[in-house]
This record gives C-alpha cells, structure tokens and sequence, in this order.
C-alpha cells in the first residue's frame, strides 16, 4: 500500500475535508449532551435520539423533497424524546441510565420496523445530495476548497454547536444550567426552578441529538439504513467524558474522530477495500478505537474529575444530595 496516497500533501486536504464532515454529526450531539450533563442529567438515550432524528429526517425529505423539512423533522422528534427523556428523568425521577437505555432500544426497534415495513422490497431509496456552498476567496484556493467548501447544513450546525457552546459558558443562563449541575440544593435555595433547567437543558440535548442525526442522513450519506447512526451517540457521549464537560474540547475530539473515520475509508479504498489483506472490520473499528484510547489517556492524565458533582442525582426539594 502507497501510504503517500494516504496521508500524502494531496491526500491530506481530502482527508481534513472529509474529516470535518464526518465529525459534524457527533459534535452537535455531544454539544447537546454537554448541556443535558451539565444540568445534571445524565442522557443515555443520546444514540436514539440521533437515530430517530436520522430516521425522520430522511423520511420527512424522501417524501417531501425538502431538505428544510426533513432536518425541522429531525429537530422535532429529537425535542420529544428529549421532553421523554425529561418527563421520566426529572419529573418522574427513575433511574437515569434505564431510561436512557430504555429509549435507545426503543429507537433502534421503531425504526427498524418501520424503514423495513415502508421501503420493503424496494431498491435502498435515497434523497437528493445537498450542494456545496463555495465559502469566497478561501473556496476559490486550490486544495483549500475541498476543506472550507461544505454544505448548508453543516455552517448551520458549527454555528449551533458554536452558539451553544458560547451560551453554556458565557451567559448567566448558562451559569444556571451549571449550577443546578453543581448543586441543586443551592440554586434551588435562591429561587431557581431545577426541574425547569434541567427540562430545558434536556429539550435541547434532543434538539441537537436530532439535529446530528439529520446532519448524518441528509447532509453526507444521502440514505438511511438501520443502526445508520452506528454508535455515533455513545461515541459523543464518551467524547464528553474526554473533553471534561468543556464544549471546545469535546468538539476538538468530535474532530479527532472524524478524521480518524475519513483516514479508515482512504486506507480501505487505498489498499483494496474487501479484498485487502487486513480484514475491512478493522478500518471500520478504527475511529472507535482512536476515540477510546484518546479518551482513556486523557482520563488518566486530568489531575481533577471536572464531572459535575449532581450528575445523576434526582433532585428532590428539601433533601441533600
């Protein structure tokens, strides 16, 4: 294998470029759950919530031919599992981590059934790709152009992660959300409603869960498969674990992961494919591999656990945590 059409001066912009896009997915989504975690909550159900988002958007722009549509779709139904997600979690106050499983299995067997009972006996379908958006003078350089060229909804979804980000740690509303995280006993004493925050903090963890999901299916893959989401929303949880629950470290981990997922198709396509002499599994378990050492190492070596102190912990008014 000509490891030079890898990672070579040329192979590397490809690779920075695809390597982006890949990452866009979970980097929205782990924003999100950045939000949920530091809120307090701990949202399991983050690789459902992108399923069903993927799901819903692929379906809503299939039928529709809208693009807009089907990621609004997407949005939606990862809102509502996110107010799921909230009503047992919050209000109902049951164990975090069943409810979360409880959502992914749901997600994945819906959804399952359902793209199987529509789409039966017919060809994979798939929905119109989105067209690059030429960024000026930077997207006229060559070379430069395949990293800095992408889609619509990839701009909109950097700008959410970015606009979320600044939000959680930047505003007084995002210094609410990380002190119900904190202590919820605390807050609560100066008159802050922590099932509110922590209601929103969920809604919005959805929101991008779905979001990331219609990034997969609309905005790169163009089609919707089971299981599309491919362990992507463990990933951007694991991804919030290694950035210490700070939004430019997960989304610089988010990066890492992409890259790593573009480098496995470059050397798959590079040394053969199926028919290369190392089985095509082992490319595929590469991304998931980087992620899983990065993210032990970086564990390791932090010399402070940064997990917010009520991660987990139902609040209940009038009871210490």
């Amino acid at each position: 294998m000509d490891w030079n059409e890898v990672i070579g001066p040329a192979a590397a912009v490809t690779l920075a470029g695809a390597g982006l896009q890949s990452a866009m997915p979970i980097a929205v989504a782990a924003v999100g759950e950045c939000v949920a975690e530091r809120s307090g909550v701990l949202n399991l159900g983050l690789e459902g919530m992108m399923l069903s988002g993927a799901f819903t958007s692929f379906l809503a722009t299939y039928h529709t031919g809208s693009p807009v549509v089907g990621v609004l779709a997407g949005i939606g139904v990862g809102i509502l599992l996110g107010a799921v997600m909230a009503f047992l979690s919050v209000t109902l106050k049951t164990e975090q981590i069943i409810n979360g499983i409880a959502i992914v299995l749901f997600a994945q067997g819906i959804t399952a059934f359902l793209f199987d009972d529509l789409f039966k006996g017919s060809q994979r379908p798939t929905i119109e790709r989105l067209p690059d958006i030429k960024i000026p003078v930077l997207g006229s350089i060559d070379r430069v152009d395949s990293i800095v060229n992408q889609n619509w909804l990839f701009w909109i979804s950097l700008a959410i992660s970015i606009g979320v980000w600044l939000m959680l740690e930047r505003t007084r509303f995002g210094l609410t959300i990380r002190a119900v995280g904190e202590s919820p006993q605390a807050a609560d004493s100066v008159a802050v409603d922590v099932a509110r925050i922590r209601w929103f903090a969920l809604l919005v963890c959805g929101a991008m869960a779905g979001l990331g999901g219609a990034v997969l299916v609309v905005g790169q893959l163009n089609l919707f498969d089971t299981n599309v989401t491919a362990g992507r929303g463990w990933i951007a949880i694991a991804l919030v674990i290694f950035g210490r629950w700070k939004p430019p470290i997960i989304l610089a981990g988010a990066f890492l992961f992409g890259f790593a997922d573009a480098l496995q198709f470059r050397v798959q396509a590079v040394s053969g494919g199926i028919n290369s002499s190392v089985p095509y599994e082992f490319f595929q378990a590469l991304p998931y591999l980087v992620t899983l050492i990065v993210m032990v190492t970086a564990t390791i070596w932090a010399r402070r656990d940064a997990q917010p102190a009520a991660l987990g912990i139902p609040f209940r008014k009038g009871v210490g945590s």
